[in-house]
C-alpha cells in the first residue's frame, strides 16, 4: 500500500512503497534546498537536481518445531543523481538511508563477522552489532562513495550499497552514468 508523506512540500517529496517479504521502496528528493533541506530558498528544479534512492530488500524465515526465526537477509540501496546534487545533499541522503534502515525488522540481526567456534571461550560472545555501529558504517560507506563520485568524468552518478547479514561485508560502489 503506497504511503505518501510530505515534509514542507516545496522542499521534499518522499514516496515509499512496500511489499511483504520483498520490499521495494522508492524515495525521491525533489527541489534540493541549499542547506540540508532547511533553507526556504530552492535551487533549480531541473532534472539534474533530483536524486532518486531505490531500496530492494529481502529476507527469509525458518520455521521449525513450531517456532520461527529469521533466516538470511539483504538490503540494497541505489542512489542516482548529478554528482553536484549528491555532494550538496550528502547529509540528507545519509540520514534518509539511516532512518530507513533503523526501521528494518532485521536491524537486530546484523552480525560483526562469521566466527568459527572457539572451544576455549567459557562464554559465548554477542555476535550482533549495535545500532550506533550500524549507523556509523552506513554513514561511512555512503559518504565515501559520494566523495568518489566527485572524481568521475561524468555529470551523473549511481551509487550502489549492499547491506547484508554481516557488517564487515557492507560496501557502496560508485559508477558514472552517461546522459
Amino acid at each position: 500500500m503506497p504511503l505518501l508523506m510530505t515534509k514542507n512540500p516545496s522542499n521534499i517529496l518522499i514516496v515509499l512503497s512496500g511489499l511483504s517479504l520483498l520490499t521495494i521502496s522508492s524515495i525521491s528528493i525533489i527541489g534540493i534546498a541549499e542547506s540540508y533541506a532547511q533553507s526556504s530558498e530552492l535551487q533549480s528544479k531541473s532534472p539534474s537536481s533530483t536524486i532518486h534512492i531505490t531500496k530492494d530488500s529481502s529476507n527469509s524465515y525458518v520455521l521449525s518445531s513450531g517456532s520461527s526465526q529469521i533466516g538470511t537477509f539483504d538490503t540494497s540501496y541505489t542512489i542516482v543523481g548529478s554528482v553536484t546534487s549528491l555532494k550538496e545533499s550528502t547529509d540528507l541522503i545519509t540520514s534518509t538511508i539511516i532512518k530507513d534502515f533503523d526501521k528494518s525488522p532485521v536491524i537486530g540481526y546484523v552480525i560483526a563477522h562469521k566466527s568459527k567456534s572457539d572451544s576455549k571461550l567459557p562464554t559465548l560472545a554477542n555476535p550482533f552489532v549495535d545500532k550506533a555501529t550500524i549507523n556509523e558504517k552506513i554513514k561511512s560507506e555512503i559518504q565515501s562513495s559520494i566523495s568518489s563520485s566527485q572524481k568521475l568524468k561524468t555529470s551523473q552518478a549511481e551509487i550502489k550499497c549492499n547491506f547484508g547479514m554481516e557488517i564487515n561485508d557492507w560496501k557502496c560502489s560508485t559508477h558514472g552514468l552517461l546522459g
